[in-house]
């Protein structure tokens, strides 16, 4: 326990320091700060009512016809959850509504409303098109040239993901990867682009990448080139046009469009989560303050510091020494729960807050139901030692039988329970199993350690009188 703590203590200690010799916020990812051992950042996340964030209502359209608008509706959802994990967002809310499935509302902490519709609501179909001789064409970037789409799929992607520039540089690319027929079509696209001239500057020689490029587009070139070839980051559809110096073989390649970090990321996240089954609109998007939440979060912890003076004050008036004890026993407790919220990690809102103060109270309900069987083997004239492990072992039925009552009651609200009151069920039921080995191995051996010091043992300490002195004062009286 003391190797765990000294552990902890220095990780969590270390992060913090970082943090103020970098002049970071102390809560939050921060740059450069290493991940812990399973990809997070040691830091508490909160959801959208305390930190903040985007509400954002989206409208569905063009659903496929003869398709049931609810099952469409339900695969729109799961696309927009796939894209909203990558985004690395803690407890998203995504839930169907409108009376026609027609309507999707997404709430998503730290993420503002402008990434969020970038991510969010593009179709994000990839297609690849090669140039094609067309006299009509005079517009666009090769007059007498239109582009022409292939046969070369979104959905024969099976991996996409963003990397700095493997030929060197600070751009950064999105690297893609096809499947089996995928690769066989890109490498007979680009052995085709190869060998279409002998100039290597020629349009032929170029296959061209955009992000939702349709068949219209391709018909009204002529009045559409200008605003669709402009770059993705500039409001057009076009991601890259390279041109072809060797044949392409293996389905292995990167798009390059002068993208920024956050943009290679956000495009890999589209690629990978596949395209919507319907458009999307947002019908609107709301950036969530954070100062209600802040005094909100201020509120909880005034109310949950309160509520634990007051039990400590209750126990130590009540139990002297062991009161004193198990209150030590809470603070282990409140940190080794925090230390859970950051490493899983748990998204604490305010239900959740309201789960954690909760479970205070209920740790020290074991605390009771321990020391009161140990004040009666007290009583009875069991040797200090004798009376704490009979106390312990008779108090643990009653405190395993309430405490699993409580977890079988949260892992039902967390199953079956909406989503606001998740949070609230996940904090309680990590509660209550922190608090288990808060009592039975914390309080239990704190006791077994202190105790073994005379002043440790005497009826005024303890808060209790002794079964040979109960009979000695019982003597005198008569």
């Amino acid at each position: 326990m003391i190797a765990l703590l000294v552990l902890s203590v220095f990780v969590d200690g270390a992060g913090y320091w970082y943090r103020i010799a970098n002049h970071y916020p102390l809560t939050g990812p921060a740059p450069h700060l290493p991940p812990n051992f399973n990809g997070w950042q040691l830091y508490l996340h909160k959801g959208l009512d305390l930190s903040g964030g985007t509400d954002m209502q989206l409208e569905l359209s063009n659903f496929p016809p003869g398709r049931d608008r609810a099952t469409v509706q339900q695969e729109a959802i799961d696309v927009i959850q796939k894209r909203i994990n990558a985004l690395g967002v803690s407890e998203p809310i995504v839930t169907a509504t409108g009376s026609n499935h027609d309507r999707i509302e997404v709430q998503l902490a730290n993420v503002n409303a402008a990434q969020a519709q970038k991510v969010i609501g593009t179709t994000a179909q990839l297609v690849t098109t090669t140039w094609v001789s067309d006299s009509s064409i005079t517009n666009g970037p090769y007059p007498g040239y239109r582009p022409k789409i292939t046969n070369l799929r979104s959905s024969m992607l099976t991996g996409a993901s963003a990397s700095l520039d493997p030929n060197g540089g600070n751009d950064w690319v999105v690297n893609f990867t096809y499947n089996s027929q995928g690769a066989s079509i890109f490498s007979q696209l680009s052995t085709n682009a190869y060998n279409a001239c002998p100039d290597t500057d020629c349009p032929q020689r170029h296959i061209a990448q955009w992000l939702d490029l349709t068949q219209s587009d391709v018909d009204n070139w002529n009045q559409l080139a200008d605003k669709l070839y402009q770059p993705f980051d500039k409001g057009g559809k076009l991601l890259s046009d390279p041109q072809i110096l060797q044949p392409i073989t293996g389905g292995q390649g990167f798009i390059q469009g002068n993208f920024t970090q956050q943009e290679a990321q956000n495009l890999a996240t589209l690629l990978n989560s596949g395209s919507l089954p319907v458009s999307i609109k947002v019908i609107s998007s709301t950036d969530v303050g954070a100062s209600l939440g802040a005094e909100s979060v201020k509120q909880s912890l005034s109310a949950g510091l309160l509520g634990l003076i007051i039990v400590i004050i209750f126990m130590v008036a009540l139990y002297r020494l062991p009161g004193l004890l198990a209150s030590l026993a809470l603070l282990f407790y409140a940190g080794t729960l925090i230390c859970l919220f950051k490493v899983i990690p748990v998204t604490l809102t305010l239900p959740g807050l309201a789960g954690f103060v909760l479970s205070v109270g209920m740790a020290v309900d074991a605390n009771v139901l321990i020391f009161e069987r140990f004040k009666e083997e007290l009583r009875a004239g069991r040797t200090i030692g004798a009376a704490v492990e009979a106390g312990v072992r008779r108090a643990w039925p009653a405190i395993r039988d309430s405490n699993t009552s409580t977890l079988i009651t949260s892992v039902i609200l967390y199953f079956a329970g909406a989503q606001e009151v998740k949070g609230f069920a996940l904090t309680l039921a990590l509660g209550v199993l922190v608090s288990l080995i808060s009592s039975i191995i914390v309080t239990h051996n704190l006791l077994a350690i202190v105790l073994n010091f005379g002043w440790a043992r005497s009826d005024g300490a303890l808060g209790v009188v002794r079964g040979s002195a109960r009979l000695e004062a019982q003597h005198g009286r008569a």
